[in-house]
């Protein structure tokens, strides 16, 4: 026993991305927000499954996600960190963020979010930053 599938697979399109399902994507996110990721595919006519739309949206699409190359702050940082907390496995601790530390900080702190340098207002996640579909 466990939790259905996310969807039947049959006709599901695998693979790459296409900017064009990116556009579909981001736009749908930005007018309903995030959340019913059951409901994406059907809503927006993509042929994906609902773990893929959401994984698309965290991983790659997100405003504000951050890539490339690590600094040498964030080295040393994770560093410190991993020495404080060694004794946690990466997914205990992502799954403690994701069920504790990310509603107690949007309770704190209302709308806003944190980030990097600390928290910034919600305006400033609300702006569109150019997606992986607009990079030259």
């Amino acid at each position: 026993m466990g939790r259905p599938p996310c969807c039947d697979k049959v006709g599901v399109k695998k693979g790459p991305w296409t900017p064009e399902e990116d556009i579909v994507l981001v736009s749908y996110i930005q007018e309903h927000g995030p959340g019913n990721w059951r409901a994406v595919p059907t809503n927006t006519g993509l042929v994906r499954c609902s773990k893929s739309c959401r994984l698309r949206w965290t991983n790659y699409l997100r405003p504000g996600i951050r890539r490339g190359n690590f600094t040498e702050h964030e080295e040393k940082m994770i560093i410190h960190l991993q020495a404080l907390l060694g004794n946690r496995t990466d997914n205990d601790i992502k799954n403690y963020w994701n069920t504790h530390l990310k509603k107690k900080l949007k309770k704190l702190h209302g709308s806003e979010v944190y980030c990097r340098d600390g928290f910034t207002s919600s305006a400033a996640s609300d702006q569109i930053s150019r997606g992986q579909w607009e990079r030259k």
